[in-house]
């Protein structure tokens, strides 16, 4: 957990000498108690308390088995009193407690233990100095960690060769161009006449890459267009329907063909043997000139051409037209590329990038280093934690 604001990294400076001197006087209190500031005590309290709360036996097995862990408590206890680490004073109070425990006598057990509270308190209170002097230096080093850390990333974001402002511009006008385009495409589907319609896709989709789909395996566009070119008052009236107009004859009876159109054989074998490529025109009607700004800028030039060729075709009532020009010209001025680039920036690295643009990411990044060579010119003052804990310099 990241230190509040007033015990942050900018407090410690002051807050530092105050808490080392809480900390050298609370060990001055303890320093004639061996096994206190060591710990040795606390360990031997806790594993006599915990062997108090869990003495509830039943059966001769667990009497035997607390019977084995105060032993185990006792010899280990002897063992400090010889080595020395624990006063004559502590050793008494536990083996006193250990005593009344083997003889089933807990009340009395945790009575004499509790003759310890005292100064396990005053252990309690140097440990928690000693901790909050520990977090509050570990937080400085953690901040400094954090600087180096984001002024790592802010060297790595690259500058992005134009505005935010810009690149959402340009990404706006690729969608609108996609919006004219299709407007004008679906206008030309449903309005011109077949006989315009027709020859002109056929001539899109295998001769320029506008995304017009080709005739697929097994199509064959040849007997509609030879309908279409056909003489007599039923090929005129075929000729006038638009291309979704074509679309609504298969569904026709061929009594109303007959009656209409004079021949529903030849009408029904053009149109079945063109229907799965007019089916894919129809099913991508609507993607067919779409273009994606993340597309490859050099593909795009070429599809870019055949682009503004097929809407000089269709000669589109919408502004189209001028869009599309406007994107083959910044395809050509290779402004198309940068602005791509600086949209793939802004996606990938968000405020940073910008940042980085207008300036504002170096003036970060030389403000981190004067608090880096500030914090760090802070800690070389104060010793480190693990010093503090071990008495050092007291």
């Amino acid at each position: 957990m990241p230190p509040s604001e007033e015990d942050g990294p900018e407090a410690f400076q002051s807050d530092a000498p105050g808490l080392l001197d809480a900390i050298a006087r609370a060990r001055r209190r303890m320093s004639d108690l061996p096994g206190a500031l060591s710990g040795e005590l606390d360990r031997f309290r806790d594993r006599l308390d915990k062997l108090i709360r869990e003495s509830e036996v039943d059966n001769y097995r667990q009497i035997r088995i607390f019977l084995r862990d105060v032993d185990d408590i006792a010899a280990d206890l002897r063992k400090a009193a010889a080595e020395h680490r624990l006063t004559p004073k502590y050793v008494a109070i536990l083996d006193a407690s250990l005593r009344r425990a083997r003889k089933r006598d807990f009340y009395g057990a945790r009575k004499v233990w509790h003759k310890l509270d005292k100064i396990t308190e005053q252990s309690s209170e140097l440990r928690r100095l000693q901790g909050e002097y520990r977090d509050r230096y570990r937080g400085v080093e953690a901040r400094i960690r954090d600087l180096r850390k984001r002024i790592e990333h802010l060297e790595r974001v690259p500058k992005p060769p134009a505005a935010k402002a810009e690149a959402d511009a340009f990404v706006n006008g690729v969608e609108s161009l996609n919006r004219a385009a299709e407007a004008a495409y679906l206008d030309f589907l449903s309005r011109s006449r077949a006989d315009v319609a027709i020859p002109l896709l056929l001539d899109t989709c295998q001769h320029h890459g506008v995304g017009i789909p080709a005739p697929p395996a097994g199509s064959d566009p040849d007997p509609l267009i030879r309908l279409l070119n056909g003489a007599g008052p039923g090929h005129d009236d075929i000729r006038a329907r638009s291309f979704y107009g074509l679309l609504e004859l298969p569904a026709y009876s061929d009594a109303k063909l007959t009656h209409l159109y004079g021949d529903s054989r030849m009408i029904r074998t053009a149109l079945d043997a063109a229907w799965p490529w007019l089916k894919a025109v129809r099913d991508d009607e609507r993607r067919s000139l779409q273009i994606l700004w993340s597309d490859d800028a050099m593909g795009l030039q070429r599809r870019a051409s055949a682009l503004v060729d097929f809407l000089v075709r269709l000669n589109p009532m919408n502004d189209a037209l001028a869009r599309a020009q406007a994107l083959q010209a910044e395809l050509a001025s290779g402004g198309f590329a940068a602005l791509q680039s600086a949209t793939r920036l802004y996606s990938t690295y968000g405020a940073d990038a910008e940042a980085k643009f207008d300036g504002r990411a170096e003036k970060e990044i030389e403000a981190a280093r004067k608090e880096i060579a500030s914090l760090t010119a802070v800690l070389k003052e104060f010793p480190d934690p693990a010093k503090v804990e071990a008495g050092e310099g007291d």
